[in-house]
Order: C-alpha cells, then structure tokens, then sequence
C-alpha cells in the first residue's frame, strides 16, 4: 500500500529488481533448457532470430542463446531493468561457461527452474560453434557501445506496441516466468504469433503460485478484487492471476499449435471453497497446477 505514496513509489521504481536473471549460470541454465526442451520439436538455433519477454536483471538469457548460434535478440520488457545491469561482465561469464564446455547447472544448484532435463551435459551437438572466439568478441564490442548501437540486441523498455517487434521476423519468442505478469494476455499472445515467421516457436515456462503474496501457494486466489488493488497499489506489474486454462485458450484462439503441456501440481494449497466465486469454479487440473511449461508453434 506505501505504492500509493508518490516519492516512496518512485524511489521503489528507481531501486527495483526482479531477481535471478543476473546471474551468468542462471542465465546458462535456463537458455540452454529451453533450447534442448525445443529442439525436441524441430527447433534449431543456428542463424535464429529470438525474441524474449520480460529479461528480467539483465538480457543474460537472451547473451547465452546469441552465444550459442542466435544471430540476432530482442528484449521486451515494461521496465528497464537491464539497462542497470553490468553486461559484460555478465557476458564475459557466459562465454566462460560455453569455452570450458560447463553442464547444464541442474536441480541441485537451481531446483525451482523449469523445464527439467533428462541430462545435464552440455549439448555440444545442438550449438553452432563455427568462429565462437570471433562471435564472442564482436557481440562483447557491441556491448561496450551500448544497447543503443547494437545491430546483434535490440532492448525494447519500456514496451508498449506489438509494433515494437517486425512482424514475421523471429524464430522463436520465449519467456521465464514472466506470463503470469501480463495484463492483457490476448493482446500478448496475439503480438507474438504475428511476430513469428511461419513454422516458429514460443517457448514459455509460466509460475501459477501466489509469489509469496500469501502463505498459501495459491492464495492470491482467495483476494476478493477490492483487497487484489490494494495489494497491486501501483507497481507496474504485479500477478495477472488467470490459470492455465486462460493461456491455453488464447494460444489457440489466435492460431498457436501447442507442441507440449506439461503441468507442475500442488495439492497443499487452499481448498476451492476458500477462494474467491470467481475461482471456485476452477477445474479439478487449473485448481491444482501450480507452473506449466507450454511450447508452441506458429503453423
């Protein structure tokens, strides 16, 4: 509620963080996750053009996919987080990970990061390493001019338009729990088909949980919307609390073939009769599921 003070809710903007996403093996971990997730579904990432929502602390995900065979990134975000971020160094720790051939950090080292692997290692086979010591320096000269100047990574914060991003130009769009923020899913679902080139792919790992917004795991789901408000106060994002379901729907609506679902259920949660009328309707799957993993595809 202090968001509604004006000078404290500024100096929150100022000082704000998402957490997570400035750590170079963080970074690592979760690009490369995706990637082996996707190229079960034909994906490829050498010469790919990608496209992330929400960076986050920093754009290491979107600096460990160019690393690996990307050849151009976009980053989407509502605040400029990562313009506060130390690129390079987060950068020159990536470039590490990838020269000295480093696993996959696992479960062990990061257990709530999503999607999990049947292995580890280093997926040499799915990487373009043609002239890696010369991609690595010339995205690190990039850096060193500025975002601004970049022709390799365009950070786009705040975003506003699904003009933002050229239609038809990505091969992949994807995101880290960072959905569950979006205000208007269907208008960001529909941005992101038009932003795929035929036969391109959306990657989305999606946390359905309360964010510690309450004791219970899905007990931002017991909030009637008059106390929901003053929970949001005025931050720029906070939950858009819709299920699965929602998602699924919008994705198909607009066109998206789902290549995979996966679900993470949790019965420990409030029970359907304590939540607000307008969630003890979920059904048995949405009131159970607490993060999804969900792979798209643009036909």
């Amino acid at each position: 509620m202090l968001t509604f003070v004006p000078g404290l809710n500024a100096w929150r903007a100022r000082r704000g963080s998402t957490g997570g996403s400035d750590s170079a093996r963080y970074c690592y971990s979760v690009w490369l996750r995706h990637l082996v997730t996707l190229s079960s579904y034909g994906f490829r990432i050498k010469g790919a053009q990608i496209g992330e929502l929400g960076p986050g602390d920093s754009i290491g995900i979107g600096l460990a996919a160019l690393l690996s065979g990307a050849v151009q990134y976009v980053g989407l975000d509502i605040v400029p987080y990562s313009a506060k971020a130390n690129l390079e160094n987060i950068f020159d720790e990536l470039a590490g990970l990838y020269s000295r051939g480093e696993s996959i950090p696992d479960n062990y080292e990061f257990p709530l990061v999503r999607p999990k692997l049947d292995s580890y290692e280093l997926p040499t086979y799915l990487l373009d390493v043609t002239n890696f010591p010369t991609r690595v320096d010339k995205i690190r000269e990039e850096l060193r001019a500025g975002l601004k100047c970049s022709q390799v990574v365009n950070y786009q914060a705040p975003w506003t338009s699904p003009h933002d991003v050229a239609l038809a130009s990505l091969d992949l769009i994807f995101s880290q729990a960072v959905l569950e923020h979006v205000d208007n899913l269907k208008e960001t679902y529909r941005a992101m088909f038009s932003w795929l080139k035929p036969g391109g792919y959306a990657s989305h790992v999606i946390d359905f949980s309360a964010h510690h917004l309450s004791p219970f795991w899905n007990g931002h789901w017991a909030y009637t919307d008059k106390e929901w408000r003053l929970v949001r106060g005025r931050r720029e994002f906070l939950l858009n609390r819709k299920p699965l379901s929602t998602h699924l729907a919008c994705a198909s609506r607009i066109g998206f073939d789902i290549m995979l679902l996966t679900r993470d259920y949790d019965d420990s949660g409030l029970a359907l009769d304590c939540l607000t009328p307008q969630y003890r309707g979920l059904d048995r799957e949405d009131a159970r599921t607490r993060g999804g993993i969900l792979v798209l595809r643009k036909p």
